[in-house]
């Protein structure tokens, strides 16, 4: 026997029990957040979360700047970050509206109705609405789910899987199964739609090689818009 597969081994238990450490985290502050009701509980969790598994990083010296989160410097990295943030955005509707929702309507799978009711409290409160979009759409939901998902989770799930293409679509499934199933509140038809989205975000970020900056807006934007047009259209989901 290679007397490297058991340390592989050893080093592949140690980041599932270190994931799992950082989600048990996410999860407990996340419904402990919910019993109290309090307003953008998913983006607490994440960021407590996040807290997590920059402490296991830090053991590891490995920092944020390594995993994608970097600002373009140049005119010339500005103008093709715009575009991979447009395109990403333009993928992402595209695919979910043209291919994703068709398929999942043709299954009679639909977001619960009482989704909507969790943004009640911001309809008619334009200055409410808009801190909402700030704090916890950009910063939580934008910014602190691709630091942790394609930033943290995915990279550590390559170190598992392998960091080649088999490796990489293995750590691309089990991560939107996890994103998806965190969106549970938003029924099945909710948990396969934002597992679809995060592959499609996930591939994106191997695609451009391991850079968050543009994918980070393209979520911002996505979220926003989609809450926008809820806003507008008085907490009806279209």
């Amino acid at each position: 026997m290679n007397d490297m597969e058991p340390q592989k081994k050893s080093f592949n238990i140690k980041i599932l029990v270190e994931i799992t450490i950082v989600f048990l985290t996410i999860l407990s502050i996340k419904h402990l957040a919910d019993y109290f009701d309090v307003i953008g509980a998913g983006s607490i969790a994440i960021w407590c979360g996040i807290i997590v598994s920059t402490i296991f990083m830090k053991q590891k010296k490995i920092n944020w700047k390594e995993l994608g989160p970097k600002i373009p410097k140049g005119t010339k990295n500005w103008m093709i970050n715009i575009l991979i943030t447009l395109g990403t955005v333009i993928l992402v509707f595209s695919i979910m509206g043209l291919i994703v929702k068709p398929i999942l309507e043709s299954f009679g799978l639909t977001n619960p109705a009482g989704v909507a009711d969790r943004f009640a409290f911001f309809m008619g409160k334009p200055l409410v609405f808009i801190g909402y979009l700030i704090t916890v759409v950009w910063f939580g939901a934008a910014l602190g789910e691709e630091l942790l998902f394609r930033g943290y989770l995915l990279n550590r799930l390559v170190d598992c899987t392998g960091n080649n293409t088999l490796g990489i679509i293995i750590a691309l499934i089990i991560h939107a199964v996890i994103f998806g199933m965190l969106h549970i509140y938003q029924g099945l038809a909710g948990v396969i739609a934002t597992g679809c989205i995060a592959l499609i975000f996930g591939s994106v970020y191997f695609i451009i090689k391991r850079k968050l900056f543009p994918i980070i807006i393209a979520h911002g934007i996505i979220n926003s818009l989609s809450l926008i047009g809820l806003y507008f259209n008085n907490g009806v989901i279209s």
